[in-house]
Protein backbone atom coordinates (compact mmCIF):
# COMPACT_ATOMS: atom_id res chain seq x y z
CA UNK A 1 0.00 0.00 0.00
CA UNK A 2 1.67 3.52 -0.78
CA UNK A 3 2.33 5.78 1.67
CA UNK A 4 1.86 9.32 2.05
CA UNK A 5 3.72 11.62 3.99
CA UNK A 6 3.34 15.78 3.34
CA UNK A 7 6.50 17.74 3.13
CA UNK A 8 7.73 20.84 4.63
CA UNK A 9 7.50 19.07 8.37
CA UNK A 10 10.08 18.91 10.91
CA UNK A 11 12.00 16.04 9.21
CA UNK A 12 13.27 16.21 5.54
CA UNK A 13 12.88 13.91 2.78
CA UNK A 14 16.17 12.33 3.19
CA UNK A 15 15.16 11.70 6.50
CA UNK A 16 12.12 9.87 5.78
CA UNK A 17 13.36 7.90 3.65
CA UNK A 18 16.75 6.64 5.29
CA UNK A 19 15.95 3.21 4.24
CA UNK A 20 15.57 3.76 0.51
CA UNK A 21 18.50 3.44 -2.18
CA UNK A 22 16.47 4.38 -5.45
CA UNK A 23 14.06 7.18 -5.10
CA UNK A 24 12.20 8.13 -8.02
CA UNK A 25 11.53 12.35 -8.25
CA UNK A 26 8.53 12.98 -9.81
CA UNK A 27 8.28 16.67 -10.54
CA UNK A 28 7.71 19.51 -13.45
CA UNK A 29 10.96 19.84 -15.20
CA UNK A 30 10.41 24.04 -15.33
CA UNK A 31 9.98 25.83 -12.82
CA UNK A 32 12.60 23.64 -10.94
CA UNK A 33 10.40 23.23 -7.93
CA UNK A 34 12.35 20.02 -7.18
CA UNK A 35 15.43 21.72 -6.36
CA UNK A 36 15.16 21.61 -2.59
CA UNK A 37 14.61 17.86 -2.20
CA UNK A 38 17.43 17.23 -4.80
CA UNK A 39 19.51 19.29 -2.57
CA UNK A 40 18.31 17.75 0.32
CA UNK A 41 19.23 14.17 -0.85
CA UNK A 42 22.45 15.11 -2.27
CA UNK A 43 23.90 17.11 0.53
CA UNK A 44 22.03 15.66 3.67
CA UNK A 45 22.93 17.06 7.31
CA UNK A 46 26.79 17.40 5.84
CA UNK A 47 27.13 18.19 2.24
CA UNK A 48 31.07 18.92 2.89
CA UNK A 49 31.22 15.57 3.98
CA UNK A 50 29.54 14.14 1.09
CA UNK A 51 31.19 12.52 -2.49
CA UNK A 52 28.55 13.58 -4.83
CA UNK A 53 28.07 12.03 -8.28
CA UNK A 54 26.13 14.18 -10.50
CA UNK A 55 24.39 12.82 -14.12
CA UNK A 56 22.99 15.90 -15.82
CA UNK A 57 21.43 16.06 -19.84
CA UNK A 58 19.62 19.30 -18.49
CA UNK A 59 22.51 21.55 -18.14
CA UNK A 60 26.48 22.18 -18.37
CA UNK A 61 28.18 20.69 -15.82
CA UNK A 62 29.44 23.54 -14.86
CA UNK A 63 25.99 25.03 -13.68
CA UNK A 64 25.51 21.67 -12.13
CA UNK A 65 28.65 22.17 -10.07
CA UNK A 66 27.75 25.56 -9.46
CA UNK A 67 24.51 25.19 -8.16
CA UNK A 68 25.12 22.22 -5.86
CA UNK A 69 27.46 24.93 -4.14
CA UNK A 70 25.28 27.68 -4.08
CA UNK A 71 22.37 26.11 -2.59
CA UNK A 72 24.13 23.56 -0.02
CA UNK A 73 26.51 26.45 1.01
CA UNK A 74 30.18 24.21 0.30
CA UNK A 75 31.57 22.27 -1.78
CA UNK A 76 31.26 18.12 -1.27
CA UNK A 77 34.56 16.17 -0.16
CA UNK A 78 34.46 14.56 -3.50
CA UNK A 79 32.04 15.52 -6.95
CA UNK A 80 32.14 14.28 -10.28
CA UNK A 81 29.84 15.32 -13.11
CA UNK A 82 28.62 13.44 -15.70
CA UNK A 83 27.71 15.54 -18.62
CA UNK A 84 25.36 14.00 -21.26
CA UNK A 85 25.73 15.49 -24.40
CA UNK A 86 27.42 18.06 -26.38
CA UNK A 87 27.72 20.62 -23.05
CA UNK A 88 31.47 20.73 -23.75
CA UNK A 89 34.56 19.86 -21.39
CA UNK A 90 35.31 22.68 -18.77
CA UNK A 91 34.02 22.58 -15.16
CA UNK A 92 34.96 25.36 -12.51
CA UNK A 93 32.96 26.67 -9.90
CA UNK A 94 35.53 29.40 -8.56
CA UNK A 95 35.52 27.50 -4.80
CA UNK A 96 36.09 24.31 -5.94
CA UNK A 97 37.32 21.53 -8.46
CA UNK A 98 34.91 19.01 -9.92
CA UNK A 99 36.28 15.66 -11.99
CA UNK A 100 34.49 15.98 -15.70
CA UNK A 101 33.20 13.21 -17.13
CA UNK A 102 31.63 13.53 -20.62
CA UNK A 103 29.38 10.93 -22.42
CA UNK A 104 29.19 12.68 -25.86
CA UNK A 105 26.11 10.97 -27.42
CA UNK A 106 22.83 10.95 -25.53
CA UNK A 107 21.78 7.60 -26.17
CA UNK A 108 25.03 6.42 -25.56
CA UNK A 109 24.12 3.96 -22.58
CA UNK A 110 26.95 1.35 -23.09
CA UNK A 111 29.18 4.77 -22.39
CA UNK A 112 27.13 6.44 -19.63
CA UNK A 113 26.81 2.99 -17.83
CA UNK A 114 30.27 2.35 -17.90
CA UNK A 115 31.44 6.03 -16.58
CA UNK A 116 28.91 5.53 -14.37
CA UNK A 117 30.34 2.04 -12.45
CA UNK A 118 33.87 3.63 -12.24
CA UNK A 119 32.82 5.99 -9.92
CA UNK A 120 29.66 3.83 -7.93
CA UNK A 121 32.46 3.20 -5.17
CA UNK A 122 32.44 0.34 -2.99
CA UNK A 123 34.90 1.04 -0.63
CA UNK A 124 33.64 2.90 2.70
CA UNK A 125 33.76 6.22 1.33
CA UNK A 126 30.37 4.81 -0.59
CA UNK A 127 27.94 5.06 3.20
CA UNK A 128 28.15 9.15 2.23
CA UNK A 129 27.69 8.76 -1.53
CA UNK A 130 25.01 10.48 -2.94
CA UNK A 131 23.88 10.54 -6.96
CA UNK A 132 21.41 12.36 -9.08
CA UNK A 133 20.22 11.34 -12.52
CA UNK A 134 18.85 14.37 -13.84
CA UNK A 135 16.98 13.41 -15.76
CA UNK A 136 15.02 9.99 -17.03
CA UNK A 137 12.48 12.91 -18.91
CA UNK A 138 15.62 13.49 -20.90
CA UNK A 139 17.06 10.60 -21.14
CA UNK A 140 13.45 8.79 -22.77
CA UNK A 141 13.86 11.48 -25.31
CA UNK A 142 16.84 9.88 -26.80
CA UNK A 143 16.09 5.81 -26.22
CA UNK A 144 12.61 3.77 -26.29
CA UNK A 145 11.18 2.71 -22.96
CA UNK A 146 12.49 -1.06 -22.85
CA UNK A 147 16.15 0.26 -23.54
CA UNK A 148 15.98 2.96 -20.42
CA UNK A 149 14.24 0.42 -18.81
CA UNK A 150 17.05 -2.45 -18.84
CA UNK A 151 19.87 0.46 -18.48
CA UNK A 152 17.87 1.66 -15.00
CA UNK A 153 17.47 -1.87 -13.81
CA UNK A 154 21.13 -2.57 -14.00
CA UNK A 155 22.03 1.05 -12.75
CA UNK A 156 19.66 0.52 -9.82
CA UNK A 157 21.15 -2.67 -9.05
CA UNK A 158 24.79 -1.28 -9.09
CA UNK A 159 23.81 2.06 -6.65
CA UNK A 160 21.95 -0.37 -4.13
CA UNK A 161 25.37 -2.87 -4.30
CA UNK A 162 27.64 0.00 -3.79
CA UNK A 163 25.83 1.34 -0.69
CA UNK A 164 24.93 4.42 -2.72
CA UNK A 165 21.45 6.68 -2.59
CA UNK A 166 20.45 7.59 -5.91
CA UNK A 167 17.21 9.89 -7.06
CA UNK A 168 16.45 10.15 -10.57
CA UNK A 169 14.17 13.36 -11.63
CA UNK A 170 11.25 12.59 -13.81
CA UNK A 171 8.57 15.03 -15.20
CA UNK A 172 5.42 13.13 -15.22
CA UNK A 173 3.67 15.97 -17.44
CA UNK A 174 5.93 14.39 -20.29
CA UNK A 175 4.66 10.89 -20.36
CA UNK A 176 2.22 8.49 -20.25
CA UNK A 177 0.47 6.28 -17.46
CA UNK A 178 2.38 3.00 -18.86
CA UNK A 179 5.70 4.50 -18.88
CA UNK A 180 5.27 5.69 -15.50
CA UNK A 181 4.18 2.24 -14.23
CA UNK A 182 7.38 0.77 -15.93
CA UNK A 183 9.88 3.38 -14.56
CA UNK A 184 8.14 3.48 -11.19
CA UNK A 185 8.77 -0.05 -10.39
CA UNK A 186 12.65 0.07 -10.56
CA UNK A 187 12.53 2.27 -7.39
CA UNK A 188 12.66 1.84 -3.62
CA UNK A 189 10.43 5.05 -2.99
CA UNK A 190 8.73 7.95 -4.93
CA UNK A 191 8.45 11.23 -4.25
CA UNK A 192 6.28 13.59 -5.40
CA UNK A 193 6.57 17.62 -5.93
CA UNK A 194 4.42 20.19 -7.08
CA UNK A 195 5.27 23.35 -8.45
CA UNK A 196 5.53 25.43 -5.34
CA UNK A 197 7.95 22.57 -3.89
CA UNK A 198 5.92 20.97 -1.62
CA UNK A 199 6.88 17.26 -1.46
CA UNK A 200 4.47 14.06 -0.74
CA UNK A 201 6.36 10.19 -0.65
CA UNK A 202 3.44 8.38 -2.78
CA UNK A 203 4.84 5.02 -2.39
CA UNK A 204 7.78 2.84 -0.27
Amino acid sequence: MAKQVAGREAASVAERLTDATNILVLAPSFPDGAGGVCVDLLGGDDPSAMSVLGVTYTQSPGRWAADYERETGAPPADGTVISVGDWGVEVGTGTSEWTLEAVEHAGDLTALGVTLSEYLTTDAESRRQRLCFDSLTALLQFVELQRAFQFLHVVTGRVSSAGTVGHYHLDPQAHDEQTLATIRGLFDAVVKVDESGEWTIISR
